[in-house]
């Protein structure tokens, strides 16, 4: 059995019961005839062979030759060499496991000690004489930015400025308002053109603020202070604890084993992991960073090429499963507690879990057959693949029982989950409840600096806590007043002409969130149109659910916390190429689309409830 020889082997047979389960669905076995070659000098060096029986002879270009009946060859693929210094012939019928060089690559940037020794065993094959030193492989040069888009971008975040000062002069806008948006505006040309990674433009508009005195560095940076950037954080450290444990690596197996073995299956079981998690954990960018490991392994497994579109169902899956369902539950998400919060008494008792899961089902039943007609049109006539039943077992099978760190990230889990269901009876929000689970798993020392370091994505909890602080930013300079004063005429229509205005308001929505995240979003909109609706009678809820269900959408990936952190884990384990941005954009549009159609399918259901006169 594959296993067996890996674990039989000296220098594989070191790595931890996890890693090599990870190696399992990678492995390839090859049976070479007595005098053909394996692989010959010069050619190029990707995969590294372990042998299982058989003798392999081999002949460097100085004519030194060795004979090899164990362990490994073709090392130049690990060692960044980029060809065989040597030729592989089979002395006798030799069978050898092929073991991609970029799985191995992948393991031994963690274990010095592994590259050492496969280096040792390559440098003194040769009756111990060592060949040249093997070089680090370069770099691979990072894209340029080509044609006149970002010239185009460049020029737009000196122009849209000035026009903003040019316009605000006719304007009763305060100077630091006009600063702010000035600044804000810079902000989105550098996001939208992706002139810069997405976590500067934030960083950016954080500096230009305080040097410009528009509001005092304490607001300016109170994301960091603030609940969201704590729950994110929290979850973020959780997260990694599952993934460093082996927990989540464990559970995805599980899941393989469980699940049809199609496509169908492995879509169905990344979706339906998210669904399960929305009411538990509430942000979608933890939810995210705990499925990605399990898309990962089967993308990495399928071995897809750039595009590859089964690659990227399973990455709409993931996506929609964690983020669709978040106005369907009221602790799925930050926003929603938030939005709960400035509800009145009466609408505040009239919309527990249970009511507002009920209220927000028919819309929910729409929004979810949606997913998989969107899913099947745009990535349909995928190619088929199956991970056979027996590797999976395989890899179960070394992992082994359950280690203390997995036992500990199942407790964290169920202590979070325990923390959020039981929240109305302690009143402890959920931030101090996540952050309470985060500091116990590093004090107790269950939590290492290196899983804190390597698994907790930094630049999107910069991104996060910086763009927070737009909030009260908005608020110092008045800006928010200002756009509450112009919103008055929406109070009309919400009477005479709910569905016009459901459309007009979503219009504004999508047309602020191409500058501002969904929390700002969320809670400028809600201090907009709550009066008003109060007004005129109508729920608080209904128009809340509204907000909700079109804030928490997406087109560019600049304008998804939880996207970036995907696609930034994709990247960390070399599968950026595999990424099709243009069709998953092309997906959120059309969701989009019919998430508002859902919202006009569920009039008639709010109507009944006497939500909608």
């Amino acid at each position: 059995m594959p296993a067996d020889a890996l674990l039989a082997d000296p220098i594989l047979g070191r790595l931890e019961g996890m890693a090599l389960s990870a190696l399992i669905p990678h492995v390839t076995r090859r049976v070479i005839a007595a005098g053909d070659f394996l692989y010959r000098a010069g050619e190029p060096a990707d995969t590294v062979f372990l042998i299982q029986n058989g003798a392999l002879r081999l002949e460097n270009g100085q004519g030194r030759s060795a004979r090899q009946v164990e362990g490994c060859a073709g090392e130049e693929a690990l060692l960044g060499l980029g060809s065989h210094s040597a030729s592989a012939m089979a002395e006798t019928e030799t069978t050898v496991l092929a073991i991609p060089a970029g799985q191995l690559a992948h393991l031994a940037g963690r274990r010095r000690d592994l590259r050492e020794a496969f280096f040792r065993a390559y440098a003194g094959r040769y009756d111990g004489q060592a060949q040249a030193t093997p070089h680090a492989a370069p770099d691979k040069p990072q894209p340029t930015a080509e044609g006149l888009g970002p010239l185009l971008g460049w020029l737009l975040t000196i122009a849209l400025p000035l026009a903003v000062y040019l316009v605000a002069e006719r304007l009763p806008l305060d100077p630091a308002a006009t600063d702010f948006l000035a600044i804000v505006m810079v902000a989105v040309v550098m996001w939208l053109f992706g002139l810069v990674p997405e976590y500067v433009p934030p960083l950016f508009a954080a500096l230009a603020m305080i040097l410009l005195d528009v509001a005092p560095p304490a607001e300016v940076l109170s994301g960091f202070r603030s609940d969201s950037f704590f729950v994110t954080l929290s979850i973020f450290g959780i997260g990694a604890l599952m993934v460093s444990s082996g927990l989540t690596y464990r559970f995805s197996l599980w899941v393989l084993g469980k699940v049809p073995a199609t496509p169908f299956g492995y879509n169905l079981s990344l979706f339906g992991i998210g669904m399960v998690l929305s009411p538990v954990i509430p942000s979608v960018v933890g939810r995210v960073s705990i499925i990605t490991p399990l898309m990962i392994e089967l993308i990495e497994i399928s071995r897809p090429e750039a595009h590859d579109r089964f690659a990227n169902r399973l990455i709409f899956s993931l996506l929609s499963g964690a983020s669709i369902f978040v106005p369907i539950f009221l602790t799925a998400a930050v926003p929603n507690l938030v939005v709960y919060g400035l509800f009145d008494a009466q609408t505040q008792f009239a919309f527990g879990w249970i009511a507002w899961l009920y209220a927000a089902s028919v819309f929910g039943l729409i929004v979810l057959a949606s997913f998989w007609l969107v899913s099947a049109l745009i990535f349909g006539r995928a190619r088929s693949f199956s991970l056979p039943r027996a590797t999976i077992r395989e890899q179960r099978r070394l992992l082994g029982p359950v280690s203390a760190p997995e036992w500990a990230a199942a407790l964290a889990v169920l202590a979070m989950i325990g923390g959020i269901l039981t929240g109305p009876s302690h009143r402890i929000d959920v931030a101090w409840i996540a952050l309470a689970i985060f500091v116990t798993l590093m004090m107790f020392g269950t939590l290492g600096r290196e899983a804190i370091r390597a698994q907790i994505d930094w630049p999107i909890l910069i991104y996060l806590g910086t763009i927070i602080g737009w909030v009260p930013v908005a608020a110092i300079t008045g800006l928010d007043q200002v756009i509450v004063t112009h919103l008055t005429w929406l109070g009309e229509s919400m009477r005479s002409d709910f569905p016009r205005f459901i459309l007009m308001v979503s219009g504004m929505i999508l047309a602020v969130r191409l500058a501002l995240p969904t929390g700002v979003t969320v809670i400028l909109f809600t201090t907009a149109l709550f009066p008003l609706a109060a007004a005129q009678g109508l729920s608080l809820w209904l128009i809340g659910f509204i907000i909700l269900a079109v804030a928490d959408t997406y087109v560019f990936p600049y304008q998804s916390s939880y996207y970036l952190k995907l696609r930034s884990d994709l990247e960390a384990r070399g599968l950026a190429h595999v990424l099709d941005e243009r069709r998953i954009i092309a997906a959120n549009v059309v969701m989009i689309a019919l998430r508002i159609g859902a919202i006009y399918g569920s009039l008639r259901f709010w109507q009944h409830l006497d939500l909608l006169s």
